[in-house]
């Protein structure tokens, strides 16, 4: 892994190189119109905004656009590089006039050598700008790149939270054989410390020293700030199933926009723990009904699909840096076993190291041979609460006339529930029934609550499960 990150990481380098030899090879003046100096702006700039975007210049697809929120984001950590030229022949000042956030930005600027540009335009001119890395550009251009490694630039560097009104100087033009322009590198910093999308401006004015000559320029660095991984899809349905249905599949995408082998976080993206729970407050066994597998780690070949879809689906951009896929089956029936008739109701908890663990919920429900009359999805009480709740009956239907239901009345909930359950005389059907009794004594509950009874059909051993909402008013 860390060889491929030490090769990486130079050619992601070295492409910004060439994109910025390529913008100002393009279009930097020729040689006899140097002396136009009244046309020419204080700076030019290659560009001035970023944002991720798969499809877009090389500086869009090289750009993380995607950050893990900073424990301490005091200070700034994260950054954007532009391309400047000075064309004068007189230094330029480039002052910051104002930034949507002081306190989490920040600054600095490095003058290119001239020498250093000179070898650059030279490989772009032999090797006929611009080709691919496997070319002479590549190798060509490797020389002067490594000349501009951060540790080996002069930078002028400001806190602009210190600094409000912080002066960058860019050296004066002397461009005598075409080959030598005045280049520089403004790099912004920024820190995240929320989720969500966020959008740095800036704003510069920029002027030819001991002239009235300048311009204001505004740059743009649009980013994201994001949990360390993320599940898709955040919830999954099950719907309405029997106990005789047969086992459904579905597949959680565990992924990353910040971790990779080749992302710009905090190392790779290691394989997911994954952890069936209930819901919290919820009574009742996890059972086996609702199982995970192991991870399978997706290849990199297939992330940029992978970001696509997600993206289109969430609606919203959406890089993917590293993933894997999990698989998840809801079985009504395991073994000799059978899944409780009523809400099926499970938390998938998802954990990778150095992250807090996600929750997808599941959700469905489950039909079988016991159900409320009148079709009944759940019991609803309401009841002044100095009085409390008489009895409230409801009618019990359960297949066969053998059938045997009786009330598991610990596992009710809330504890305050005063729940019986009475058969019927039998009738000449293929079905029994009860009366199911429900009060609440007086001064018990205020606000509203939710609950279940807990019955179980003893042919099977099979639990039913019915909800209980209940609003107490003073």
């Amino acid at each position: 892994m860390k060889q491929l990150l030490k090769t990486v990481i130079p050619i992601a380098v070295l492409m910004a190189v060439i994109f910025g030899v390529t913008f100002f090879a393009q279009y930097r003046a020729p040689v006899e119109e140097k002396e136009e100096v009244s046309t020419e702006p204080p700076l030019r700039f290659g560009s001035t905004t970023r944002q991720w975007n798969p499809v877009g210049s090389l500086q869009e697809q090289i750009f993380p656009g995607f950050y893990e929120v900073q424990a301490n984001a005091a200070g700034p950590k994260n950054s954007a590089r532009f391309w400047l030229e000075n064309r004068n022949p007189k230094p330029v000042t480039l002052q910051l006039k104002g930034v949507s956030c002081a306190s989490c930005s920040a600054g600095r600027l490095a003058p290119i050598p001239p020498e250093v540009t000179r070898q650059l335009l030279q490989m772009s001119i032999v090797s006929g700008l611009p080709q691919g890395l496997g070319g002479g550009l590549g190798l060509g251009l490797a020389g002067p790149a490594a000349r501009l490694a951060p540790e080996n630039l002069q930078w002028q560097e400001y806190e602009f939270r210190e600094t409000p009104h912080a002066t960058f100087v860019v050296p004066a033009a002397t461009n005598n054989d075409g080959l030598s322009p005045q280049w520089g590198i403004l790099e912004l910093q920024f820190s995240v410390g929320a989720i969500g999308p966020k959008t740095l401006t800036a704003e510069f004015v920029s002027q030819v020293e001991g002239s009235k000559d300048f311009s204001t320029t505004r740059f743009g660095i649009t980013f994201e700030g994001v949990n360390p991984f993320d599940v898709f899809p955040g919830r999954i349905d099950v719907g309405e199933l029997t106990e005789n249905s047969e086992p459904k599949s579905y597949e959680l995408l565990v992924y990353s926009s910040t971790r990779g082998p080749t992302a710009h976080g905090p190392g790779d993206l290691q394989p997911p723990a994954v952890d069936i729970r209930l819901p919290a407050g919820t009574s009742g066994e996890v059972g086996e009904f609702v199982t995970a597998g192991q991870p399978v780690r997706l290849p990199e070949t297939q992330l940029d699909q992978i970001s696509i879809d997600v993206t289109r689906r969430l609606k919203k951009p959406t890089r993917v840096t590293a993933s894997y896929r999990v698989p998840v089956t809801v079985a009504p029936r395991v073994g000799s076993k059978r899944i409780d008739i009523g809400p099926l109701e499970r938390d998938i908890w998802v954990a990778v190291p150095d992250a807090l663990p996600r929750s997808v919920p599941l959700r469905g429900t489950v039909r079988g041979g016991v159900w409320l009359d009148d079709d009944l999805k759940e019991i609803s009480l309401s009841y002044l609460v100095a009085s409390g709740l008489a009895d409230r009956q409801f009618r019990l239907i359960a297949e066969g006339r053998d059938a045997e239901v009786t009330l598991l009345r610990d596992e009710c909930r809330p504890d305050f529930l005063r729940v019986t359950l009475e058969k019927e005389p039998v009738q000449a059907t293929d079905r029994t029934t009860y009366q199911l009794k429900i009060n609440i004594p007086a001064n018990t509950k205020t606000g509203s609550w939710t609950g279940s009874v807990v019955l179980e059909l003893k042919t099977s051993g099979q639990k039913i499960r019915i909800p209980v909402k209940g609003t107490g008013r003073l």
